[in-house]
Parts: C-alpha cells; structure tokens; sequence
C-alpha cells in the first residue's frame, strides 16, 4: 500500500477533514467550503501556493479533534480551560501536520498556525498585524469567518454577509483581502455554488479534478502516519475508546505474524484496524457514551457505523484494498453481525482477523456498558465461539499474542515486587 500520485494524498486530506466535521450523524462540510473558497481566492490571486493553500483550508481545524461543537464553543460563557485549548489549536494543527502527516507540508503548517490572525493584531495565537500575517494565513481566516456565517447565522443574506466583512476592514480584515472574498464570490456567483451545504462536495471535487496530479511516493511507513491521526480523530470523540484504534491495529499486526501472513498482508490488516471505526465518526457522542441499554433507533445508528466506514475508505484510492477488511469488522461467521448479516464464506480471512482484534480490545479495555472482563475470560469465550462466530485460526493466534501479553504483565509484577523488597 504506498502513495503515487498528489492526487491520492489530496484524497486522504478531504476524508480527514470530513471526518473531523461529521457532526451528529449529518456533515457539515466546513472544512470542504473554507478549503474551496480559498482556493477560488487563490487563484483569483493567480498564487503560486493553489495546492497548499487547499490543503491548509482542508487541514486547519486538525488540531481541534475532540472537541464538542467547537465552533460554538467559542463563545464567551466556556471556561477558562476550554477557552485555553481553541486559543491554541491553531498551534497544535501546525504541530500535528508538521511531525504526524507526511511529505512537504511545512507550507501548510505555516499558513494554519496563524489563521486566526487578526489585521489589527488581536487575534491569536502570536498577536501578528498586518502584512507580517501570511497572505495564505488571512485567506484561511475570511473563508472561515464566511464558512461560520453561512452556518451559525440561519437565513442570512448575501448583502449582510458583505456588510459585515466590509465594518471589520481593518480589524479583522485588510481591505485588499475583503476586496479579493467579495470579488471571488461574485465571479461566476460563485456565492451560490457554496452557500448550501449540500453544493459543496460538487465544488469540491470539481478543485480536486483540476489541482495538478503530479508523482510522489509515501511507502507504508509514511502512510501508517495519516492512518494513525485518522485513529486519533476517531477515538478522541469516545473518552473510554482512547486508544481502540490503535490497539486493534496492533492486535491485528501480531495475529498476522503468529499466523506467518505475507508482509503485504500484514501491512493491510494493520491499516485497516488503525481504519475501522472511521465511520464512528457520524455516531453522536450521546449514544457512543450512553451507559443504558439503546433503544431500536439508536442501535440502527450505530449499526451504520461500519457502512460509512467502507464509504470513506473507497473515496481514498490507497485504501480501496482495505475497504472489506475493516468494514466487515462487526460481522460474524454464523450470519448473526451487522450490517449485512454476511455468512462466513463472504467474509474475506483478513477481515476475519480484525474481528477478533476488535473484539478482543473492546471485551478488556472496560466500557460503561458492560461489566470488565479480564484478558483471562475473554480468551476463555472467544476459544468457545470458535467456528461459530470467530474463525477459528484467527482465534488461536489471538490466544497466542494474549498470552504472551500476560505473561509479560506477570514478569512485570514479579520484577515489581522484587524492586519493592530491596
């Protein structure tokens, strides 16, 4: 599994940020349209930085996963702690894609850091004014402001839109860059094109298909990289899942090697459990954390979690090999899974892998939901449902890694006592 082509990177950059803005089942595309309008700003700017300058407005809220309605969080009555953590997230999505994702983003990191700039130099996080904001930087800023506007203000119109970005010329905004949005919007009413939401994708794609599709090459090494900040997203949404992700990664890495698979292989399972719950994403943060039995609506929404997981993964091209491994990953081998119910002949031996990870980690990392069971007991019940709803050889090697991890636990307590004593 390795990148090409920017266009396959370019991919993953749009899942990330459509993963950071699926919000109670439903996206909202904020990350798409700050992206697609500054992009339109760029060109009409005829930048040299069109692709970074795209990237940046996909990439600029990354730093902000986890938080809960961030955007109106940032109102005056949250506290002290929470305010603290949005006046920093530009330096944490700056840190985050500068050491997390791969290849040349320093540009992008740069433009992030300062989008919250403020031409009279009160904004954050370092108080720059002026010309000494990057170009890049001021254009990520008023395409979000535009963006924010457009959602939280129900039923605005065009003309009070414009009002309000001209009454913040030299506050918020510098004329040129107010002159440059408004000029953007009116060509070819581009307004139009993304003042809804659902216009948005098609804009979208639309940049997508004309950004150049030029060589590059990130191995599995590097793409491990994107997989694990998509991990971060994901479980940062659930507080008692911190660390699923990349457990069943693991799980599923060392299944793979006891069982001798293929380097490929390995590398495909290890990729889809970093991948699997992706599509938890859309799961509102009030079912994955409520502690009482579901009711008939809530289950369906959880049971299309693992449908949207395969959706995000076919629209990354370098994904396309996993989409079955990780998205069958709550299916079982006598029929009685979701979402399709699948018999065991039509789940693939890989996907049969990162079942039993998942399954796995979620018995023994304790949920609200269910009582703690230790690793002892959950290796006792997956040996009994061999061949019923485990595979059978995928089981023994969990049982194999599970007990080489208590035996380590034991040496561990051992080595502890005996520190203790002297």
């Amino acid at each position: 599994m390795i990148i090409t082509n920017s266009r396959a990177y370019t991919e993953c950059f749009l899942q990330l940020a459509n993963v950071l803005d699926l919000d109670e089942n439903r996206p909202t595309y904020h990350s798409w349209r700050v992206a697609a309008v500054a992009y339109q700003m760029g060109l009409l700017l005829n930048s040299t930085n069109l692709q970074e300058i795209f990237w940046s407005g996909l990439l600029h809220d990354i730093g902000a996963f986890g938080y809960n309605d961030f955007t109106v969080s940032t109102s005056e009555s949250i506290s002290v702690f929470e305010k603290e953590k949005i006046l920093n997230h530009p330096l944490k999505s700056a840190r985050i894609i500068q050491k997390e994702l791969p290849g040349e983003v320093s540009a992008v990191a740069e433009f992030v850091k300062y989008h919250h700039e403020k031409f009279d130099g009160t904004g954050f996080p370092e108080g720059l004014a002026g010309n000494d904001i990057p170009i890049c930087s001021q254009i990520i800023k008023i395409a979000d402001d535009l963006d924010t506007a457009l959602r939280m203000i129900p039923e605005i119109s065009k003309k009070d839109i414009y009002d309000m970005f001209r009454r913040n010329i030299d506050r918020e905004y510098s004329s040129q860059m107010v002159s440059l949005l408004l000029e953007t919007l009116e060509k070819d009413d581009f307004f139009s094109k993304i003042e809804i939401g659902a216009r948005v994708p098609i804009v979208v794609y639309g940049i997508l298909d004309s950004l150049p599709n030029y060589k590059m090459f990130l191995g599995a090494d590097l793409l491990e990289k994107i997989t694990t900040v998509f991990a971060d997203i994901i479980d940062a949404k659930h507080e008692e899942t911190l660390g699923h992700s990349g457990r069943v990664a693991a799980y599923s890495q060392h299944i793979s090697e006891v069982l001798k698979l293929n380097p490929k292989d390995i590398t495909k399972v290890k990729m889809a459990g970093f991948m699997h719950d992706i599509g938890k994403s859309a799961v509102p943060r009030n079912i994955l954390n409520k502690s009482d039995n579901l009711s008939p609506f809530e289950w369906h929404v959880i049971k299309g979690h693992p449908v949207l997981t395969m959706d995000i993964l076919r629209k990354m091209s370098v994904f396309n090999d996993i989409v079955e491994i990780a998205g069958y990953h709550h299916e079982r081998l006598n029929g009685s899974g979701y979402p399709s119910g699948l018999p065991a002949e039509s789940i693939p031996f890989l996907a049969r892998i990162v079942i039993v990870a998942d399954v796995f980690d979620a018995m023994t990392s304790g949920r609200r939901y269910q009582k703690y069971i230790s690793r002892e007991e959950a290796i006792d019940y997956m040996i009994a449902q061999k061949n019923v709803l485990f595979d059978a050889d995928a089981v023994g090697a969990m049982v194999e890694v599970a007990s080489g991890e208590l035996k380590k636990l034991a040496a561990d307590k051992i080595a502890g006592r005996a520190g203790e004593t002297n």
